[in-house]
């Protein structure tokens, strides 16, 4: 795991993530499952990178009342933001991910600062599926290394990491199990309030020149 990064456990009967858009969004059991019923349904033998969209829009599109984001909302702020100095600026709406088994990849490697402009936020990877090998995101172990591995979480985890400078992407999922994921960015408000090891999250920053702001404090 990334040196500074830290694993959050959540009780998934509280948070039923995975139960809200299976039934309510997908209309399926299972969502690691989603290639077997999209099978099914499209009678297709090959799922495709359009799928992935065609699902992940589902989601992107559901409306701000939702059970989807009273649910995530109410994970932010009781999960996340303690954590933070219980005032946090967050994605109101997460970049949601679908990614099929036996699909390639849906996301070339890449460091967030490189697009947002903004070397301030932290990352949250949140899945709501089991996720390893090549069904995951990979990061780099440190930053420029460029030697990729997998973020192996089970679902009840969320990853807090700097995705910001660490460069990450997907590879072909060649596993025989669907992703379902979001993907957010914060900064905390009152950074003074920010303790261990929450505030460590960017101190591999320290010394870096492609980083002009100070890791939390």
């Amino acid at each position: 795991m990334l040196k500074h990064a830290q694993v959050i456990s959540f009780a998934t009967d509280r948070y039923p993530f995975d139960k809200v858009l299976a039934g309510s969004v997908f209309k399926v059991p299972r969502l690691d499952c989603l290639h077997v019923y999209l099978a099914a349904r499209t009678e297709k033998s090959k799922a495709s990178y359009e799928d992935n969209l065609k699902l992940r829009r589902l989601m992107q599109t559901l409306a701000d009342d939702s059970p989807f984001y009273m649910l995530y909302h109410k994970w932010i702020a009781e999960v996340i933001a303690p954590k933070f100095g219980k005032r946090i600026s967050y994605s109101a709406h997460p970049k949601m991910r679908v990614h099929l088994a036996g699909t390639g990849s849906v996301s070339e490697f890449h460091r967030d600062v490189d697009v947002t402009g903004r070397s301030d936020q932290i990352n949250c990877y949140l899945p709501f599926t089991d996720v390893f090998d090549t069904n995951t995101l990979w990061c780099e172990s440190a930053y420029g290394t460029e030697d990729y591995r997998p973020i192996n979480l089970k679902y009840g985890e969320a990853l807090i990491w700097d995705g910001g400078l660490l460069k990450h992407g997907t590879f072909r999922n060649a596993t025989s199990h669907t992703r379902v994921s979001c993907d957010f960015r914060f900064s905390a408000k009152n950074r003074e309030r920010v303790r261990q090891p929450w505030s460590d999250i960017l101190l591999g920053r320290t010394g870096r020149t492609e980083e002009k702001q100070q890791p939390l404090s």
